[in-house]
């Protein structure tokens, strides 16, 4: 399930993903996620709720972030990964991220994955697209 551009994170391995995040993900993840995606690392520090100014000092310093940090970035890698797995295509999942839903309320998978719960609606999301279930 692990993209190329995540490949040096052990997304699947829940136990070794806990471990670097509580020392803390490399700030430079958010510069991958933001290429992945088309976006500015600002915008996608605002996606995982890291100020502009915390974001730009620890891009600037190669600071890690902090395991709250971490953990929200490492989400929205799961489900970066698991939308391209389940859309077979990094482009479609690019696309499909930044789509508002029906089924998420309007909103786009990208916007409802700030929040575990949203995270875990998302995966539900892509879970039935995978099983050929629509709503």
């Amino acid at each position: 399930m692990t993209i190329a551009v995540f490949k040096s994170y052990p997304l699947e391995n829940d136990l070794e993903m806990a471990a670097l995040i509580l020392a803390g993900l490399p700030a430079v993840v958010l510069r991958r996620v933001g290429a992945f995606l088309g976006l500015r690392p600002a915008m996608v520090g605002s996606i995982v709720n890291i100020n502009q100014k915390t974001l730009e000092r620890r891009l600037k310093a190669h600071a890690r972030l902090k395991p709250d940090e971490s953990e929200r970035v490492a989400r929205l890698m799961r489900i970066i990964s698991l939308a391209t797995a389940v859309l077979e295509s990094e482009e479609h999942a690019r696309e499909w991220l930044k789509r508002p839903l029906r089924e998420l309320g309007g909103q786009t998978p990208l916007q409802v994955a700030a929040t575990e719960p949203g995270a875990r609606e998302v995966e539900r999301v892509l879970g039935r697209i995978e099983h050929g279930i629509f709503a």
